[in-house]
């Protein structure tokens, strides 16, 4: 009897694991950003995929200037993290002036902007 005991606790031992193969299957789909992220500040970047460069400027709701950077074409900008939740977006040059986007923001979001192939800004 006692070395049937034996047995059973080897058995349970060998059979026993630490590891959690459901935390590892479902920790596969969640962006390590968004594990991260408690309170950063929101953040945009600009892809430019048009044929010409353009000054790309981030402005806060009074109208203060909270970035200012030149993409040109087949560029990206680096990501901008923002003070301010609301903000304006505009990417212009000569061709193509005062292209505008609104946007209400909150910590942790992560915004990609694009001029597109036809010089169009676009949100992706």
């Amino acid at each position: 009897m006692k070395n049937v005991r034996l047995l059973f606790v080897l058995l349970l031992m060998v059979n026993c694991t630490t590891d959690s193969p459901n935390f590892a299957e479902n920790s596969e789909f969640s962006p390590p950003e968004m594990l991260t992220c408690v309170d950063d500040l929101p953040k945009v970047r600009l892809t430019n995929n048009g044929t010409n460069n353009f000054d790309f400027t981030i402005y806060a709701l009074d109208y203060s200037q909270l970035h200012s950077q030149n993409v040109i074409a087949t560029a990206n900008s680096s990501y901008v993290e923002l003070s301010s939740n609301e903000v304006v977006l505009v990417v212009s040059n000569s061709v193509n002036y005062g292209q505008k986007v609104q946007l209400s923001l909150s910590n942790c979001d992560i915004v990609e902007l694009e001029v597109d192939a036809d010089n169009l800004l676009v949100i992706n």
